[in-house]
């Protein structure tokens, strides 16, 4: 690693099991934040933050697996990073108070991208602490990324919403862990798992109340001694689970999505062996064991398989859109990896993270779209190197203009049995490659994202809660008429008796001069487009075009609250058609 630039102005501070000298030119800077906390360290204690920062920023490891499974070299989004940690969760949750505690040092210490793998239920702007945060940092030229949320595939339960964020969902990738089940029957069920094994022979179970979800002491051990157990998901954790099996003599655990999870397919290293299958293959299963007095199976364990599956697809558990709170932006940004992910773990634990794992890795495998945000974190980083004099706003147009909505095969990026919606994936899967020279890009100051909050109808102190800015919306909308604010995406709501809207946006080149760019449109059902021009002409880099948009609807009002529709625009780059500049549309109708 280089030496620590000098602009560098954080330090690591002294904790339990930790001290300066476990810093260096990697790990930068390490702080912990806490509230009535009798014993603190900014010394990683539960995984999560060493596997999302190892994602953003790891330095290339040859030969990385988890316990021999997907082996292969580990590395970050952008190795040559620097690192500072932040610790602000606790086993009793996160405060809001270190949260923005922890964000108000990161922006006085000097760094350059917030990776916030933290986030709930949607919140109004004002109540969010990582949305006031995140105004400061953007305020100083800070990019910060944040996590989706897990809540999916429910409407409306993106969280991290405000427009000055990069709001994360997940994807999958194209890598399997098959754990094939075979039935007594001779039927065959696909399942997944990290066990390190061959085949386990067993049977099945029933047990107390709660045994469907193998809480502690609900499993009999007279019933379970030497048998394999089937474990519904829901309520404790999957590897808990297992932990349940093995500590009431199971000799191994199949787990079963239900109907929340589906086909869901997010693999856990276990403590003893087991598979995870989806829903349609548990009905089977369970079909099975109600036929006969003794059920047989056994877990034929595959290794690692790759490019047999079709991929990015969205995660069934990522956060979808609209945004609760502000739906004149579209939420989430983008979706990136999310499933499977495999990244560093710390020594104080075991792959599973239970204290009773005494087993101890270099890495594990998470999920969620905690996983997929440090990815984009990583690729901000990279931006922000090739171009550091970008806005943050820059830096996620040129992220989100260049996404790919098409999977590895040429087809639309799936979700579940469909294609994917812009609720669901936003603009798209990430591109690192494309995003790195966008070509155009839509850029925000940070005065904009007030007289937006003006046009949401916030009032003069929730404005100051959020922005410290003692803001007159009646002058701001006065001076700004028919503002929209130059978002990267495009999101259009048509209230009852509203029938026409007009936009407006901005576009910087920061590509070759002279450059002529085409519009290319796909109108929303139900809505005709114009826009005008039709044709940008940048004579030099920098120099900035404006182009206005018209919905018109044509749609009638049904008897349903919402409906939505949604289409595109791109500018094609005439000498260039590679370069593509990307906007998805948006559509909702609201009776109210």
């Amino acid at each position: 690693m280089p030496p620590v630039p000098g602009k560098w102005k954080g330090i690591c501070q002294q904790g339990q099991d930790f001290d300066s000298s476990n810093c260096n030119r990697k790990l930068i800077g390490a702080r912990f934040f806490t509230k009535g906390h009798t014993v603190a360290s900014p010394s990683d204690s539960h995984g999560h933050g060493t596997h999302t920062s190892s994602t953003a920023g790891g330095a290339s490891v040859p030969k990385a697996s988890v316990l021999g499974n997907g082996g292969g070299v580990a590395r970050g989004m952008a190795p040559g990073a620097h690192i500072a940690v932040y610790k602000v969760c606790w086993t009793n949750g996160c405060y809001s108070s270190d949260i923005l505690a922890a964000m108000d040092t990161a922006i006085r210490d000097g760094v350059d991208v917030l990776s916030l793998s933290i986030g709930g239920f949607p919140l109004p702007l004002f109540a969010d602490s990582i949305a006031i945060g995140s105004f400061r940092a953007v305020e100083h030229g800070i990019s910060v990324v944040c996590a989706a949320g897990n809540s999916g595939p429910l409407q409306y339960s993106v969280a991290n919403e405000a427009p000055w964020i990069a709001t994360i969902g997940a994807s999958t990738l194209d890598r399997e862990f098959p754990a094939i089940v075979q039935l007594g029957n001779g039927e065959f069920l696909s399942g997944e798992s990290m066990f390190p094994g061959n085949e386990f022979p067993s049977t099945t179970t029933g047990g107390k109340k709660g045994s469907e979800f193998c809480f502690a002491g609900s499993l009999p051990k007279v019933k379970i001694q030497g048998k394999m157990v089937v474990c519904d998901r829901g309520v404790n954790g999957r590897a808990e689970k297992g932990q349940v099996v093995k500590q009431s003599g199971g000799a191994a655990m199949i787990l079963a999505n239900t109907a929340i999870n589906m086909e869901e397919d997010s693999v856990d290293v276990h403590v003893l062996p087991a598979t995870l299958v989806g829903f349609t293959e548990s009905l089977r299963l369970k079909a099975y064991i109600n036929s006969t007095r003794n059920p047989r199976a056994r877990i034929v364990f595959g290794g690692t398989v790759i490019g047999k599956s079709r991929a990015p697809a969205v995660a069934q558990f990522s956060a979808r859109g609209p945004s609760f709170t502000n739906p004149s932006v579209l939420k989430p940004d983008v979706i990136a990896p999310g499933v499977n992910i495999i990244a560093a773990w710390p020594q104080n634990l075991g792959p599973t993270g239970l204290p009773e794992d005494s087993r101890r890795v270099n890495f594990t495998v998470m999920s969620g779209t905690s996983m997929a945000c440090p990815h984009v974190s990583g690729i901000a980083a990279l931006i922000r190197s090739a171009h550091p004099k970008w806005s943050p706003a820059a830096v996620k147009s040129a992220m989100l203009t260049t996404a790919d909505v098409t999977d590895h095969s040429g087809n639309p990026i799936m979700d579940g049995d469909k294609p994917a919606g812009v609720f669901a994936m936003g603009a798209g899967h990430v591109n690192p490659q494309r995003a790195i020279y966008p070509g155009l890009i839509y850029d925000i100051k940070p005065e904009d994202y007030v007289t937006h909050l003006c046009t949401l109808g916030y009032t003069r102190s929730e404005i100051f809660t959020i922005t410290h800015r003692n803001a007159s919306c009646s002058e701001l909308l006065k001076m700004n008429k028919g503002f929209s604010l130059n978002y990267p995406s495009i999101s259009v709501i048509f209230r009852q008796g509203t029938r026409r809207k007009m936009m407006r946006r901005k576009l910087t080149n920061v590509g070759r001069p002279n450059s002529i760019y085409s519009v290319e449109l796909k109108a929303p059902e139900g809505v005709k487009v114009r826009v005008k021009p039709t044709k940008l002409h940048f004579k030099q880099r920098n120099q900035v075009l404006s182009y206005r948009l018209w919905f018109i609807s044509r749609k009638r009002m049904t008897r349903e609250k919402l409906s939505f529709a949604e289409g595109h625009l791109t500018w094609i780059n005439s000498q260039n058609h590679l370069t593509r500049i990307r906007s998805p549309i948006s559509v909702t109708w609201k009776r109210k």
